[in-house]
């Protein structure tokens, strides 16, 4: 395989999904990070190699749409590539496959490399010979700016557990999603269908952290068959954003 452009493929697990026995979107936004992880491995980002080179990658923006959700027991593949860094920043794409051949699914993530210890940020095109490492495979999704701005609603608040860390010891990317997906009312779950999902990262998330959820009140009305709602969660400590998302969705 061209380490350029890298596949995984799995079977939906019990542990992958949701009440309605489809992947969700915790369980594909884990899968999606596995597959990059893999591929950072096979392309000298992997965790050794960065240790050695005392610096850490960051999500800054994620952008993630479905057509059509894998049920428990398919396979999908699901292929990542790297786009040629600009300034700071690294962007890498996914693809989301079904059994039939079919892209069900697709991904855009924007990256920042930092220095470990000062988190100072790194030229990520001074960091590698990049002419072997990078597709010219194009991004159709690109991840958007989400305003914080107006107003919020609380919906409900986490404590950042030891199991939310990831291996740098900051909250994994797909904790986020499914802090939202928490504070959503079961009913609401069962009704509408998610399309989409945009998340910005604004300042890292810690162990010790109380992250309030809160709902933009300016939100499409659950009345409508399509709509689109913005979320963002708050340190409760500062006061501080740590992150707006946004998910896009349709009634079934």
């Amino acid at each position: 395989m061209d380490s350029r452009i890298w596949e995984e493929t799995f079977k939906i697990s019990s542990q992958s999904v949701n009440p309605r026995g489809v992947l969700g979107l915790f369980g594909l936004l884990n899968l999606l990070q596995e597959t990059a992880w893999q591929h950072a491995e096979r392309v000298g980002f992997g965790t050794d190699q960065m240790q050695k080179d005392k610096l850490y990658w960051v999500v800054t923006r994620q952008y993630a749409e479905m057509s059509q959700w894998p049920k428990y027991g398919e396979t999908i593949r699901i292929r990542t590539w790297i786009r040629p860094p600009s300034g700071a920043f690294v962007l890498r794409g996914f693809k989301v496959v079904n059994s039939k051949n079919e892209v069900i699914g697709q991904c855009a993530m924007s990256f920042l490399a930092l220095e470990q210890g000062s988190g100072r940020i790194l030229p990520a095109q001074n960091l590698r010979p990049w002419q072997d490492l990078v597709s010219e495979e194009s991004l159709i999704l690109e991840p958007e700016k989400i305003p914080v701005q107006g107003q919020y609603e609380k919906l409900a608040e986490f404590a950042v557990r030891n199991s939310d860390l990831d291996i740098n010891q900051h909250v994994n990317n797909a904790k986020y999603a499914q802090w939202i997906l928490d504070s959503i009312p079961f009913d609401l779950h069962k009704t509408l269908k998610l399309n989409s999902y945009s998340v910005n990262f604004l300042t890292e998330t810690l162990l010790g952290d109380t992250v309030e959820i809160e709902k933009s009140l300016s939100d499409s009305s659950q009345n409508e068959e399509r709509g689109s709602t913005a979320y963002r969660g708050v340190r409760i400590s500062d006061g501080k954003n740590l992150f707006t998302a946004r998910l896009n969705w349709e009634k079934r």
